[in-house]
């Protein structure tokens, strides 16, 4: 979507209680019909709950449909999904396409997207699975989403509707084009959903991030899970710095990617160097994707920095300016980064406490890039 659109209401949500609590009501609202795709769908207790609440759904007589990738839900059992067919929800995996010739390994359906009655929708970066949940004992992973409430919501009903039924493949290729980042006229409750998929030439998502970063005069932050951005990223971010842009980007902490976390730790050290601030989240794994730029425009979604999310993954975001939103998010960021994070220097990156560490990360770092290159390749 390259126009904005009005929306009647927008709210941040966060993991854990408020995200399932919120999306189990908006399931045992539905009328008429149910749209639920995402990348990873457990059958734990977190899956059970859902799977609960969809099962109930569709014995009202609501139109269901599911779809979960291929890859990020294969230990889903078949007699979950089938219980659920049986119920009359249509449940469907996201298959990749495979190319070895190309070396091009498929790609996956990434993006996490509850659409109810075309009327109100869920957009954000959080999976079905305990760990989003969390327990007294277990933190849930930091993420967020975007609750919507409007007529915006038919656009995006039609869209799950075309990824289910395998229309959206048949559709042409898109032209790049790059809208501007702010809209002209007023802002109250405005927001636009953005896609990427690098196959269909839908690159919408990557374009509204280096166009906020670019554009970018007072400040920026950047929520970024399995940060690993190209030169061009880089480059831009180097650019904001010098041109006296307050940037700040948190990062996680404890990883569920062995690769991950040494590599960040180089790539926060060059960082560190080029002025830019870096802040880690301890308590849990940090899964959050999201930027905000000059305290006016801000993305959420399933978008992660790195050439995965670029090149092989279908994701969404959610670009929104509405003032009120955009300030009581500043807000909550603002209290995120500074009083339940804690701020890294290069005197108190543990990467380079010892020279083992230092090569352990810089090895890292380059693998991890190795890897991407070789099998997310760059296709013009």
């Amino acid at each position: 979507m390259k126009v904005y659109q009005p929306a009647d209401s927008i709210a941040l949500v966060h993991s854990g209680t408020d995200y399932f609590s919120r999306l189990v009501r908006m399931l045992d609202d539905a009328r008429e019909t149910i749209h639920l795709q995402v990348y990873i769908f457990d059958a734990d207790e977190t899956g059970q709950l859902i799977a609960a609440a969809l099962l109930r759904a569709a014995q009202r007589g609501v139109r269901v449909w599911v779809m979960v990738d291929g890859f990020g839900s294969k230990d889903l059992p078949a007699p979950f999904s089938r219980q659920l067919q049986e119920a009359g929800v249509e449940f469907r995996n996201f298959q990749h396409l495979v190319s070895f010739w190309k070396w091009r390994f498929g790609r996956t359906l990434h993006h996490k997207v509850v659409v109810v009655d075309s009327e109100q929708a869920l957009v954000g970066g959080i999976n079905i699975a305990n760990k989003y949940h969390g327990s007294p004992e277990d933190p849930a992973w930091l993420d967020f989403a975007v609750y919507i409430q409007g007529q915006v919501c038919q656009s995006l009903f039609e869209l799950c509707t075309d990824i289910f039924r395998l229309y959206y493949w048949k559709t042409p290729k898109l032209k790049i084009t790059r809208p501007p980042l702010l809209p002209e006229g007023p802002r109250t409750g405005m927001l636009r959903f953005r896609l990427n998929d690098w196959m269909r030439r839908k690159t919408e998502v990557y374009q509204s991030y280096v166009h906020a970063i670019s554009g970018a005069r007072e400040s920026l932050v950047i929520v970024a899970s399995y940060f690993l951005p190209g030169r061009s990223v880089r480059r831009r971010l180097n650019a904001a710095v010098r041109r006296g842009v307050d940037v700040r980007i948190l990062l996680t902490g404890p990883s569920d990617v062995w690769l991950a976390g040494p590599a960040e730790q180089y790539l926060a050290y060059w960082m560190l160097r080029k002025g830019i601030r870096i802040f880690q989240w301890e308590r849990s794994v940090m899964h959050g994707k999201c930027i905000l730029a000059d305290n006016q425009w801000a993305s959420l979604g399933s978008y992660n920095i790195n050439r995965l999310s670029r090149f092989r993954s279908l994701e969404m975001n959610v670009d929104i300016v509405d003032p009120v939103f955009i300030r009581q998010f500043g807000n909550y960021l603002e209290d995120l980064l500074l009083r339940q994070c804690h701020e890294v220097t290069s005197e108190t990156l543990p990467a380079f406490s010892s020279i083992w560490g230092r090569w352990k990360a810089r090895l890292s770092y380059h693998l991890a890039v190795y890897l991407m290159r070789i099998l997310f390749p760059e296709r013009r």
